[in-house]
């Protein structure tokens, strides 16, 4: 009998009790049919008819980001004229134990560290060991259990596109009660702008797109999962 419900895409279980054993078959398709109706008799959906059991799960992971990605700190540097050349400078100073404000060159103090306080804290933090600080990365898994005859899902392009925060659960086809959780995206509340490096936009990016089968039930699992974060626009192509 299981044999039977395999090949034409039920998904069942079975517990055993000594000699007898309980089946539980589910057909899953656009039409109704009677409970009471012989099992051989029931509606075998086809692919693409199938509707699979499907479950969102939310995960919030902590990564370490740069302090030189702090908002005012970018600022402070683009102002500078040259943010690259801001940043290195304060890598060296503490590299070589010197105070930005007591820097000398042809035997006069440097003054260009005189109007710009966020870099002096910056030259602070990282004189005490602090490079980094943690920012929170929510990510969204869909997990799907459906029949083997739909197969295994393919493999998914290398480069996926990255959805912003208002395309996101439109394009995915999200449940409302879902849409709701999604996070917003971050700002730095000194500051009140998005807390993203430039050239980058917050979005949703595929992260990983894996399943599994399990013969003997002929059920598969599908783990679609995409994170949350601010993604280079020059590399992802956003929707």
């Amino acid at each position: 009998a299981t044999n039977y419900w395999s090949s034409i895409g039920a998904k069942y279980s079975t517990i055993e009790d000594g000699p007898d054993s309980l089946a539980t078959v589910i057909f899953s398709g656009p039409n109704y049919y009677d409970a009471d109706d012989p099992v051989g008799t029931a509606y075998i959906p086809v692919a693409g008819q199938e509707a699979p059991d499907i479950r969102f799960e939310f995960r919030t992971d902590y990564v370490d980001v740069s302090v030189f990605a702090l908002p005012a700190v970018v600022e402070e540097a683009e102002k500078s004229g040259n943010p690259a050349g801001y940043k290195l400078a304060i890598e060296e100073a503490v590299k070589s134990g010197k105070k930005l404000t007591g820097i000398v060159e042809n035997g006069e103090r440097i003054t260009y560290w005189d109007d710009k306080p966020i870099g002096k804290r910056i030259w602070e933090k990282l004189s005490r060991g602090e490079d980094s600080f943690p920012l929170a990365r929510i990510s969204l898994s869909r997990v799907a259990t459906f029949s083997g005859v739909l197969g295994l899902p393919q493999v998914p392009i290398g480069i996926p596109p990255v959805y912003t925060a208002s395309s996101f659960a439109i394009a995915l086809g999200l449940p409302f009660s879902v849409s709701k959780m999604l996070p917003n995206v971050p700002i730095d509340l000194k500051t009140g702008k998005v807390m993203a490096p430039s050239g980058s936009v917050w979005g949703w990016k595929q992260t990983n797109y894996s399943s599994s089968l399990v013969v003997k039930t002929n059920m598969v699992e599908q783990n679609i999962s995409w994170a949350f974060a601010a993604y280079d626009t020059d590399i992802y192509p956003m929707v």
